[in-house]
């Protein structure tokens, strides 16, 4: 019996050195990976490729599109702190309104806008959702708030002054808003 005894200590001891070697060797200088052993390098890899497919690309392809949204919120997604992030989320959204997805675009511009608030397209990012909920959604409600939501968080900003023309013009036909310049025309003259 003993013998048993010896040789499960001897495993249970090799299972621990050999645990505890497999943790230290897979958090240690490994490179940048992250829990899932996804290495930023390879994110970027993967960025790098499918963007000379996006510069080859004569008309629209739907394969090489999603394949470049899948590459660019793979970076985001397991390497959230990274400098490259939100643009790369920036990037998956306007891919996605090229696909006329706007539902999915919108989400990604409202994480950029949530988690991303110093993003150097923040402001560009409501602005964008405001245009899809107008344009493209014809939800003139959610349209306001958005084209609101820039004029109040970034006034001195120069697409302030474009949500502000989106809110003057929100919910009017073309003949309307021709109409409306025609009239404003005339008042100058």
């Amino acid at each position: 019996m003993k013998p048993k005894s010896k040789l499960k200590t001897k495993t249970t001891k090799s299972i621990a050195v050999g645990s505890i070697a497999f943790v230290l060797f897979s958090c240690g200088s490994g490179g940048n990976k992250n829990a899932n052993g996804i290495t930023r390098e390879s994110c970027i890899d993967s960025i790098k490729v499918v963007e000379e497919k996006l510069k080859a690309v004569q008309t629209p392809d739907a394969y090489i599109y999603n394949h470049a949204i899948t590459a660019y919120t793979r970076l985001a997604n397991n390497f959230p702190n990274d400098s490259m992030a939100a643009g790369c989320l920036f990037d998956a959204a306007n891919i996605s309104m090229s696909l006329t997805q706007y539902q999915r675009a919108i989400n990604f511009y409202d994480t950029i806008s949530t988690k991303y608030p110093t993003f150097k397209r923040a402001a560009d990012c409501i602005f964008i959702r405001g245009f899809i909920y107008d344009d493209k959604l014809k939800d003139t409600a959610k349209a306001r708030v958005m084209y609101q939501m820039v004029i109040d968080k970034y006034p001195h900003d120069s697409i302030a002054s474009q949500a502000r023309a989106a809110l003057a013009i929100l919910g009017k036909s073309y003949d309307e808003i021709i109409k409306g310049f025609e009239e404003k025309n005339k008042n100058k003259k």
